[in-house]
């Protein structure tokens, strides 16, 4: 009870929504369903193209202009190349069959954009591109069948990764959780596990109750009154 079940968002920042919008409607094919103020956040849209159950989002504020990208830093220059830890290396998106994935090699490429493979890579296989402002773009198919974990978990890689075996099975055997409704109080923060940084002069959500953030940074009117 209580697991993810798969994406709702990835939200990428940018510098040019419609450039981005542009490219995933026309190059993908996605379906721009949400682009307002973003909630909470002065000067900011906030994008939504869907993607299946969930979406990719955008979000485009006038300080994002103002960060400089440095390749191996801010982003990869390559779908496999090294970027700082905890900074999205490649997105990949999933189609269901071989030929979802020469079809959308065939769209990408009617509409003048390189694009490299496929490629095998035994569980998965895979063409690749580079998207706007740098995104490394992967899509990817499995063909319905779920990774045999026995074939693809290393146990050499195991070991580098100072993962025992008892770990190991941990890892391969997530434990049953019974939710509470709710009710488990809010730990104060901890300096050693991650924690969110909030702007300077504004106040944190860590000095609020879980009433008090639901009262003060909900937002649920749309931007549009839609008479249905």
């Amino acid at each position: 009870m209580g697991l993810p079940n798969g994406v709702h968002h990835i939200a990428i920042c940018t510098k040019d929504m419609k450039a981005q919008v542009e490219f995933f409607f026309q190059v993908v094919g996605m379906e721009l369903v949400a682009l307002y103020w973003m909630h909470g956040v002065k000067n900011t849209y906030h994008g939504f193209l869907k993607m299946g159950g969930g979406s990719i989002a955008f979000v485009q504020g006038p300080e994002v202009g103002e960060i400089q990208p440095m390749p191996g830093v801010s982003h990869a220059p390559w779908t496999a190349a090294p970027v700082a830890a905890g900074v999205m290396q490649h997105l990949a998106l999933n189609v269901d069959t071989f030929a979802d994935l020469l079809a959308i090699r065939d769209r990408v490429r009617a509409h003048g954009h390189w694009i490299m493979g496929p490629i095998d890579h035994g569980f998965c296989k895979s063409i690749y591109l580079a998207a706007p402002e740098g995104i490394m773009l992967e899509f990817s198919t499995s063909e319905g069948k779920p990774i045999d974990a026995g074939a693809w978990i290393d146990p050499e890689v195991v070991r580098r990764c100072g993962i025992g075996p008892q770990d190991l099975q941990r890892y391969k055997n997530p434990p049953e959780f019974q939710s509470q409704g709710g009710r488990v109080a809010q730990p104060k923060p901890d300096p050693s596990k991650p924690l969110m940084q909030y702007p300077p002069g504004r106040k944190s959500a860590y000095d609020m109750t879980d009433e008090e953030v639901w009262t003060t940074m909900s937002e649920t009117t749309p931007p549009v009154n839609v008479k249905r």
